[in-house]
């Protein structure tokens, strides 16, 4: 009796790590999607209320709270407050705990390129 359990066990071992693997890979794919599904509310929320000022980006955790990082200008203090009173807002929405990560933003350099120029050079007699 043992040993027939044992061969049945046996037979049966790859099929149940094919479906352990599978559940994974479900797993995986739901978190993907509510991450992004929360990114782009909180992204639409931001850009229908300020404009493109900011990009977040969530995070899941493995344990603790979902992360929100956002690089925000801190020269403009009223902004920042603006920005984590809507991130709160619509992160209340949705289920599970949050945490908001704000990180300085770089003030933006202009991009010098540089082209070029193209002189004729003198002919020699």
């Amino acid at each position: 009796m043992l040993s027939t359990l044992t061969l049945v066990l046996q037979m049966l071992s790859p099929l149940i790590v094919v479906i352990l693997l599978l559940e994974a890979a479900r797993w995986r794919d739901r978190r993907r999607d509510a991450a992004i599904s929360r990114q782009i509310a909180l992204t639409d929320a931001l850009a229908e209320e300020l404009g493109a000022v900011v990009a977040p980006v969530v995070r899941p955790a493995w344990w603790g709270p979902w992360r929100v990082h956002i690089a925000v200008p801190v020269s403009h203090p009223v902004l920042v407050g603006r920005v984590v009173a809507i991130a709160a807002a619509v992160l209340a929405r949705v289920p599970g705990r949050h945490a908001i990560v704000l990180t300085p933003r770089e003030p933006a350099t202009p991009v010098v390129t540089r082209v070029p120029s193209i002189v004729p050079r003198p002919q020699a007699a």
